[in-house]
């Protein structure tokens, strides 16, 4: 355990104190009692996006960033080992919102889903495949209001561009290119003794690997902060930060659920020890439904368009979505997307459409949810199999092969992908079965 100092044991003997708190101001307005795990960078963005509610608990391994956390929310109690208030709290608790580093999404989620909790969790949901399949096993067996921190999902761009590949106007769609222009900077190990002034072993959470001292410049943050996802450690690339938020946008358009076949290439490039790739492709292959063909998807990172060779480009979209139709394209990003050729968008009609209604905010979505036993559009059951075949991405460029996939049973067809598909957790960080 770690060493208890006076703010440790302060932030934890509080709680018991606080929680009829908790009970009486949920009574008094109705709010959830909400415990965020991970208080700063996508943290404090999620904390903001349900601070509608009552913020109950605080957690982060970080002092500082808990200590700034709790000086927005003085009423929350603070913890920095969310094992903790997991066994103190449990009652007192109606939601759980995790934004930890990837290699520690999985364990405080599913604990939250053991206790019947609803999580919303942010991308790429885990930081394996098979913690992936558990968290959605989770929801799905539980019954439970989940919601993954792709956060694009509840623009009006995404679903203007859902209706149109919908609608038909663009004829059957066999082709997809997803691009990324955005690369990992490079990073140096130093070989000396952690600089972190907050419990690196808590911070390493369920991760066996041995911690290490490493320096980033772009952006400057202290070590293990935000550059932890640019290590196969601890994270998984650009493909893994990023992929959920734009191969959403064909998963939703075309009702993608698990692909057959994944083929990954790359190469790093940068001077940097993180060895992540800095260029990469991965080739999806979507098996045909009822409704439509099959689909090849291809993703590219490290590029301004759809070619590793950057012959490709698309003006004003450093990176962004291509639905290759049989009748016309339709190009997306964040926030705008276009009908090519031109001549064909101004002479067609636009799409006679039901309108997908405008999101009431992606955090809210998932408090009304819980309140009013709605659904979530980013639910797990969906977002589940969006992460996983993000995920399977980087096990076929870690396994160096193409790879099967067998959904149903969660294996490849090769023996040396399967280390890739999940991790083994250290001792007193064990998994709850569901």
């Amino acid at each position: 355990m770690p060493r208890l100092t006076r703010r440790r044991f302060l932030a934890s003997s509080a709680a018991i104190a606080a929680a009829p708190r908790f009970l009486s101001a949920r009574g008094a307005n109705e709010k959830l009692n909400i415990a965020v795990i991970g208080v700063a960078d996508r943290g404090a963005a999620n904390l903001a996006g349900v601070q509608h509610e009552n913020i109950a608990v605080l957690c982060d391994v970080d002092d500082d960033r808990l200590g700034k956390a709790k000086s927005q929310f003085p009423k929350a109690v603070g913890y920095i080992d969310y094992r903790q208030f997991f066994e103190k709290l449990d009652k007192q608790i109606d939601a759980v919102v995790v934004s930890t580093p990837d290699h520690s999404h999985c364990l405080p989620a599913s604990l939250a889903m053991a206790a019947g909790k609803p999580v919303y969790c942010e991308k790429p949901l885990a930081y394996s495949v098979n913690e992936v399949r558990l968290m959605r096993k989770f929801a799905i067996e539980k019954k439970l209001v989940t919601q993954m921190g792709t956060q694009i999902h509840a623009g009006d761009n995404y679903r203007r561009a859902v209706e149109i590949v919908q609608s038909g106007v663009l004829g059957p769609i066999e082709r997809v290119h997803v691009w990324l222009s955005g690369k990992p900077p490079a990073a140096k190990k130093l070989g000396t003794k952690p600089s972190a002034k907050f419990d690196i072993d808590l911070w390493l959470g369920p991760a066996k690997d041995a911690f290490f001292e490493a320096e980033a410049k772009n952006p400057p943050k202290q070590w293990p902060h935000y550059h932890w996802r640019y290590w196969w450690e601890f994270g998984g690339g650009m493909l893994a930060d990023f992929g959920c938020h734009f191969m959403d946008l064909p998963y939703w358009a075309l009702n993608l659920t698990s692909p057959t076949s994944i083929a990954a290439t790359g190469k790093k490039t940068y001077e940097g020890d993180n060895t992540v790739p800095d260029v990469m492709q991965v080739d999806y292959t979507f098996p045909a439904v009822k409704d439509r063909p099959a689909v090849h998807l291809t993703w590219y990172h490290g590029v301004n368009g759809p070619s590793l060779d950057g012959k490709t480009t698309y003006p004003g979209f450093g990176s962004g979505v291509l639905f290759v139709g049989s009748k016309a394209q339709l190009l997306a990003d964040y926030g705008k997307l276009k009908v090519l050729p031109e001549d064909f968008a101004k002479s067609v009609s636009p799409p006679v459409v039901k309108p997908i209604p405008a999101s009431i905010g992606h955090h809210k979505e998932w408090t009304e949810a819980i309140k009013k036993h709605g659904p979530t559009t980013c639910n797990f059951a969906y977002s589940g199999l969006l992460a996983e075949a993000v995920l399977l991405g980087n096990v076929s460029y870690r396994s160096g092969q193409e790879i099967t996939w067998d959904a149903v049973k969660g294996v490849t067809n090769v023996p040396a992908a399967e280390q890739y598909l999940g991790r083994d957790y250290r001792k007193g960080w064990e998994l709850p079965k569901v």
